[in-house]
């Protein structure tokens, strides 16, 4: 999932039940989050393949990445 937000929860996601149900359902699964992307809006609702590069960061639950999407003109 990718989002133009600095986070893949919301503001308030400390306060729900369970807390950021994002993290926890969602990469809990193995599932990735990716944010702070920009022109999503300019991608078609499918079709498009997203590629995302992120660093190796030894124990990191995170990276800085590079990320390219890929579609039919």
């Amino acid at each position: 999932m990718g989002v133009e937000t600095v986070g893949t929860d919301a503001g308030l996601a400390a306060t729900f039940d369970p807390p950021f149900p994002n993290h926890n359902i969602m990469h809990g699964a193995g599932r990735m989050g990716l944010t702070s992307l920009t022109n999503l809006d300019r991608l078609p609702e499918s079709g498009a393949v997203v590629i995302a590069l992120p660093l190796k960061i030894e124990g990191g639950s995170g990276s800085p990445m590079r990320a390219i999407a890929m579609m039919e003109r």
